[in-house]
């Protein structure tokens, strides 16, 4: 975001006024300009993982693989499905067939399929878009923009200072403080319906019905920044709600289509720090509130109770979850997350930079947050996987912003 590089001008004005620049060994570098891949705790895992590529190569012929996809906050326009398909089929050498889109919800939510063919395998993205929820919200707060950005705000105000309350605050963090209280309720019950449709159900933003829908085809998740704490949410919400009524021919349903969640990739994990305020449901009979990151654990809870219901017991899911140590909003996952659950997944951090770090002194906040949406090597870890032991294939020069005048299509 604008608003964010102005922040980093002043300090580097700042730092270089009161620190000798020649103390420090280059004027910028990337200390994970290649990902270092931290290995998962299990002894002998050497960190190895399945990009989609290799999860549709091992899919049934002639089946497809979901790949549910759901952006964070700060207003996102349509153009965000794009950016992130284009430059997938970029990577794999796919060609992009648009499938269309269909609304989620009375409130302005809505899924875009796009579908990314490459040989005899086909992926099959689903695009869930929810900042319309929020839009009512941030137009509330326009009359404090100044008049020359639409609102009505009639005092001086720094420019620094002016853009960091009309991006950063007024735009992004309305999205979490929407999605954390009782005005999240349309956001909770859109993502609840986008998710049970990516199991192969139906859903009315309150219940999943997996037998209502086709057998689902192999499922991956793709969740950036805020967008993980929903995806958590709803899978934990449709699980609570089918264990609430004691219905088990449903949690035998809803058991098959969580094991065909094959792989999970998270783009700036920041679970740990939004499940501080809580849960704003009943908490699961699964549940142990007192464990930390509490949706990340009562999700993989579910997983767990779910496996015996399933014949042949499926594999243990994989969570890769990409992390630049200065994105101030991204937290790795850590053996304290998964609860009860670690024998039915392996964790893979993988640790990267998005940007330089300038001077030793700071890299860019909106672009170690924003980065992993336009970072190569994201996408090719994401489209092929990685195998521990072979160097990572050359990656083209992207470059990437945090598009529109208040941080649009920011993760």
């Amino acid at each position: 975001m604008k608003s964010i590089g102005l922040l980093l001008l002043g300090l580097v004005v700042v730092a270089a006024a009161t620190t000798s620049v020649a103390t420090f060994p280059a004027p910028y570098r990337a200390p994970y300009a290649t990902p270092l891949i931290e290995k998962p705790a299990g002894a002998g895992d050497d960190g190895s993982f399945d990009g989609l590529v290799q999860l549709a190569a091992a899919a049934p012929p002639g089946s497809v693989v979901r790949v549910f996809w759901v952006h964070g906050m700060c207003t996102h326009p349509s153009t965000w499905a794009d950016d992130r398909t284009n430059r997938l089929a970029a990577i794999i050498g796919g060609t992009r067939q648009s499938l269309g889109s269909r609304p989620i919800g009375p409130h302005g939510a809505s899924i875009r399929i796009e579908r990314i063919n490459k040989g005899g395998v086909a992926l099959e993205l689903v695009f869930f878009s929810w900042s319309p929820l929020t839009a009512p919200f941030k137009a509330a707060l326009a009359f404090d923009h100044s008049r020359d950005h639409g609102g009505e705000f009639p005092y001086a105000r720094a420019t620094l200072n002016r853009e960091l309350k009309r991006g950063l605050v007024n735009d992004c963090l309305t999205d979490v403080i929407v999605y954390n209280g009782p005005n999240g309720n349309d956001i909770r019950r859109a993502m609840t319906e986008a998710a049970c449709f990516a199991l192969g159900g139906r859903g009315n933003g309150q219940d999943c019905d997996v037998s209502a829908g086709d057998a689902p085809p192999p499922v991956a998740l793709v969740a950036e920044s805020l967008g993980v704490k929903l995806v958590l949410d709803a899978f934990i919400e449709i699980g609570r709600v089918i264990d609430r009524r004691g219905d088990r021919v449903a949690m035998a349903q809803l058991a098959q289509g969580l094991s065909k969640v094959k792989m999970v990739y998270l783009f700036s994990n920041q679970v740990p720090l939004l499940d501080s305020a809580g849960s704003p449901r009943e908490a699961p009979s699964w549940a142990q509130r007192a464990k930390m990151s509490a949706s990340l654990g009562d999700l993989f809870r579910l997983m767990d109770q779910a496996r015996p219901l399933v014949q042949p017991s499926p594999a243990p899911v994989t969570v890769v979850a990409f992390s630049d140590p200065n994105d101030l909003l991204s937290y790795r996952i850590v053996p304290a997350h998964l609860g009860d659950a670690a024998e039915y997944l392996r964790i893979v951090n993988v640790i990267l930079s998005n940007d330089p770090t300038y001077f030793g002194f700071v890299e860019r906040p909106d672009a170690a947050h924003c980065g992993y949406a336009w970072n190569p090597y994201v996408f090719v870890l994401l489209g092929d996987g990685y195998r521990a032991g072979k160097p990572l294939p050359p990656v083209p020069s992207w470059t990437g912003a945090c598009l529109g005048p208040v941080g649009a299509n920011a993760p």
